[in-house]
């Protein structure tokens, strides 16, 4: 638990929330939110799981000097 709350705490807090507001923008809150009355409970963790996952790659591109269109083209120039 301790590890968790020093991860968090040492969140960079105006990336985190870019990060956050990229996040929902693509998932689209809405939708989320109308999906988990509907969801299974053991449905909700591993959302959460991809939720929290795609959140911090996205909060990485911060401090790796990449942009979000720099990033989908050294993938794509990578195929």
């Amino acid at each position: 638990m301790t590890r968790a709350l020093r991860f968090f705490r040492t969140l960079h807090r105006a990336a985190a929330l870019d990060s956050l507001r990229n996040v929902l923008a693509v998932l689209g809150l809405g939708t989320v939110l109308a999906d988990f009355s509907t969801m299974r409970w053991w449905m909700v963790v591993p959302a959460i799981v991809l939720l929290f996952g795609v959140w911090y790659i996205d909060y990485r591109r911060h401090f790796d000097g990449e942009s979000a269109e720099e990033s989908c083209r050294r993938e794509l120039e990578a195929l």
